[in-house]
């Protein structure tokens, strides 16, 4: 990336820009039959490429991922195993309240009673070993397993012998085969070069613009309504998707609050000058907001008035680099490069990846690391998702939402099939160029309602950065 293209801080400007209304989706895509016969085609294409004889793909209500992957659900309170045969035929082992899902299933499959995988206390008169189960699949000691759990152990740590499942499940297939026959198959869906979830089709694209515009929606009415006085819950209460299935625990933060970070909203009230955030995660997409809540640095205390310069502007130049510079064949190491260069680690604290893959969970898996040689790809769908470290007198700068990048091809499809998400990433897209200036690729396609506005001082509805060089 050429140094005199990069956007640096004095071409960043915070003047008066309107708020985006994109507007919502008011029907929710649904996967074509053909998507998921696609999916488990291509799982049996890998299988038999790695010589496996069956895959076991492990499910529970955090990482279910995979499973919904091929499944079209996931299982609730319970964890859940799927098990495909390299001839295509499926098993979905479930507990006593998700049985009847396998009805629903979206591939060809058997339903099989796992009562072990059911609630504490809950009756357990018909369980079998899973032994016994896969067993009378056809499962034997010669042949090769693989097991799909939900983390990259190798080749960064661990081993293909390593597992990321309970034990009360991968003791039990160990028992079944020499340690040799038992491998580690994550890669074969989440490596973020090769994965078979890495490249979204222009169905995958619509569905997920589903999710990412309704979580922005909901943190642009949570942002448009907070004032000071209100407490954290009753913020929250502005938000717009409903019962929509999270792919994260939505947050709203007030003061000291904010640095126990992970958590829910409280009865905290929020109080003029505090750190404030906002976030809303859904499947396909996360939106989050991170500054003080003040109309401007009077609001602040006299050792945090230099935040727009020190520590939000810096933020920013990050930002819309990372926006410009997306796109097809790039390299993910030198995504990194240049954050680095533009936004140095040793000066503003952060250290997860500066962007990673999104999909049915906020985080799949990341391409953008240092050294990374694997180049993005059309298809991805992917987080700016920058995270800070600042002293506490100030609010750690955020603003993350997704995109998907799309070559020609894909973006004609998703034109003529879907035109009313396109005609909203369009309308996302000319916010971005023409109103905050931010130049895009021709294939990077904004999810979100959001993208790329930031308003650091969010009691402050008027003004935003913008870019002028």
């Amino acid at each position: 990336m050429e140094e005199y293209k990069l956007i640096k801080i004095e071409h960043v400007k915070y003047k008066v820009v309107g708020e985006p209304f994109v507007g919502l989706p008011t029907e929710q895509p649904q996967l074509p039959d053909l998507v998921y016969q696609n999916r488990l085609k291509n799982t049996v294409e890998q299988m038999v490429n790695q010589g496996l004889d069956y895959l076991i793909i492990y499910a529970d209500r955090e990482h279910y991922g995979n499973f919904e992957y091929l499944t079209g659900y996931g299982p609730r309170f319970e964890e859940a195993l799927l098990v495909i045969e390299q001839n295509g035929e499926s098993y979905q082992l479930l507990g006593n309240e998700c049985l009847g899902m396998a009805n629903h299933s979206k591939i060809p499959t058997k339903g099989i009673l796992y009562q072990a995988l059911s609630l504490p206390n809950q009756p357990l008169g018909d369980n079998k070993k899973l032994k016994t189960i896969l067993d009378s699949i056809g499962i034997k000691e010669t042949q090769k397993l693989g097991l799909v759990g939900w983390k990259l152990l190798h080749p960064d740590f661990g081993s293909i012998y390593d597992f990321d499942v309970p034990s009360f499940i991968v003791d039990e297939i160990k028992s079944m085969v020499p340690k040799e026959s038992l491998i580690n198959a994550t890669d074969l869906f989440i490596h973020p070069d090769y994965g078979l979830r890495v490249k979204n089709t222009a169905d995958d694209i619509a569905y997920f613009e589903f999710g990412a515009a309704y979580a922005s929606d909901a943190v642009q009415q949570m942002l448009l309504h907070a004032r000071t006085g209100l407490n954290e819950v009753e913020i929250s209460q502005f938000h717009t998707a409903g019962s929509l299935p999270t792919t994260l625990f939505p947050k709203v933060l007030a003061g000291e609050r904010i640095d126990l970070n992970m958590v829910s909203p409280t009865t905290n009230i929020l109080n003029l000058g505090d750190r404030f955030q906002v976030s809303m995660g859904l499947i396909g997409g996360q939106s989050n907001r991170r500054g003080f809540a003040a109309y401007s640095e009077d609001d602040l205390p006299e050792e945090s008035k230099d935040y727009l310069e020190k520590v939000a502007k810096p933020y920013f130049v990050a930002v819309s680099n990372w926006y410009e510079n997306m796109g097809i064949n790039v390299p993910g190491g030198e995504i990194y490069d240049m954050i680095e260069s533009v936004y140095p680690k040793k000066d503003y604290g952060w250290f997860l990846n500066p962007g990673h893959l999104i999909s049915t969970e906020e985080w799949m898996s990341s391409p953008i690391y240092e050294n990374s040689d694997i180049t993005l790809k059309s298809g991805m769908v992917m987080q700016m998702d920058i995270i800070p470290f600042t002293q506490m007198k100030y609010a750690a700068p955020n603003c993350e939402d997704g995109i998907a990048i799309a070559d020609g091809e894909l973006r004609e499809e998703l034109r003529e099939n879907y035109p009313e998400v396109y005609a909203r990433i369009e309308k996302r897209r000319k916010f971005m160029m023409d109103v905050l200036n931010i130049n895009l690729k021709p294939e990077i396609l904004p999810l979100s309602n959001l993208t790329g506005l930031y308003r650091p001082f969010m009691l402050n509805k008027d003004k935003a950065f913008v870019i002028e060089k």
